[in-house]
């Protein structure tokens, strides 16, 4: 009951905005592999619920099926919402991932002890070569196009910002209103992560994200965002996530306001800062932020007014979720403190090579309840002992 539920609050509510006109592609757009994960994972829990009730024959899949047809079909009429063939195709491979879950649950619950050191090697590749992937996926991707410099434009999508640039700047190169006059030196300067300034007057506030400057290519690509959100400051450029069809996250910094007034001089940076960025807003500074390994789960989902704790509570669980398959599989004395270490190895080595920043405490600690968690887990569902 739980997962209908949880599917009919996730699909049935407005959005706001007109209804969209329905899509009869699969992985459309920037962000269609996002928006596939998220309707597989979503029905994932129906189907493991349907399976785990006894539920036998066709009706097991063609269930979750005609419900994924019917939330399409009603989304033509709803406020904001997509009904989408990709969506109806995902949400059921969802559940029939769920029902295949929960049917071979003996032969992965209580494995013999082979098959379970060939589960936990095989969980530390995928989590090692997940950590990796995460930080290829948030490295730049800088397309060779011609860019153009947009000041507090107004893009249907976002907010419009009411202020007012003076001068704008990457580097040493200006970035006017209009097309830049030299692309490749923009996306030489965006590589090296050179600074951004820009002057600015201040502008009212506003409910949600609003680019005080962008840069987009010819092909109406977004490269550059920087720009209020609310209470606090956004920077974001394009990533290799996006050329995947991911989602996209940002850099932000909440209470980082623009200026505690309309009308109030502004300067306004983005830095270096070893992997990370400052953001700079006059002599209010904002400093080590960025993309860490447990930040993985936002290519996939990235809810932007979540509150920086909950952003942070969420890369902590993303690791004890991974650790946690490790930890229920862990088999061995020597062959399972050789897994814990590579796990750890990877989690310090993978940020450096990859450009995130380093794992911090918080997620070490995730990290290391998760592995804690899947021992015990799988103490109480009698697996089999570690051999010595």
């Amino acid at each position: 009951m739980l997962a209908l539920v949880a599917v009919l609050a996730a699909t049935l509510t407005p959005t706001g905005g007109p209804p969209q006109p329905v899509s009869f592609c699969l992985l459309c757009g920037e962000g269609g592999a996002s928006d596939a994960l998220s309707n597989l994972i979503l029905f994932l829990p129906l189907g493991a619920a349907i399976a785990w009730c006894g539920w036998r024959g066709p009706w097991t899949v063609l269930a979750p099926a005609l419900l994924s047809l019917s939330v399409e079909t009603a989304q033509i009429w709803l406020p904001g919402r997509d009904a989408s063939l990709s969506d109806l195709v995902f949400n059921t491979a969802g559940a029939a991932a769920g029902i295949a879950i929960v049917r071979s649950s003996g032969w992965w619950m209580v494995p013999a002890r082979s098959r379970r050191r060939a589960l936990m090697w095989g969980v530390l590749a995928g989590a090692v070569g997940l950590f990796v992937a995460t930080g290829l996926l948030f490295r730049p991707d800088l397309p060779r196009s011609a860019y153009w410099g947009q000041w507090t434009p107004q893009l249907g999508h976002l907010e419009w910002y009411g202020g007012t640039i003076v001068r704008a700047e990457l580097g040493t190169l200006r970035v006017p209103d209009g097309r830049l006059p030299d692309s490749d030196t923009a996306r030489a300067l965006l590589r090296a992560r050179a600074p951004l300034m820009v002057r600015a007057v201040a502008g009212p506030p506003v409910p949600g994200l609003a680019p005080l400057l962008s840069i987009a290519d010819d092909g109406q690509r977004e490269i550059l965002l920087l720009g209020p959100d609310r209470r606090g400051l956004v920077y974001r450029h394009r990533l290799r996530a996006m050329a995947a069809r991911l989602t996209e996250p940002d850099v932000r910094a909440d209470g980082l306001v623009l200026g505690r007034a309309p009308g109030d001089s502004l300067v306004v940076t983005v830095q270096a800062d070893g992997n990370g960025y400052c953001l700079v807003v006059n002599t209010r500074a904002s400093c080590g932020l960025g993309f860490t390994l447990g930040r993985g789960w936002s290519l996939v989902s990235y809810p932007e007014r979540l509150p920086t704790w909950f952003r942070l509570l969420l890369d902590d669980a993303w690791l004890a979720g991974l650790l946690f398959l490790l930890g229920f599989w862990l088999a061995g004395r020597v062959a399972g403190t050789l897994a814990v270490m590579i796990a750890g190895g990877a989690l310090w080595l993978v940020p450096a090579a990859t450009g995130l920043l380093s794992t911090p405490p918080g997620e070490l600690i995730g990290a290391v309840v998760g592995l804690a968690i899947g021992l015990i887990a799988r103490r109480y569902v009698g697996a089999a002992p570690n051999a010595a």
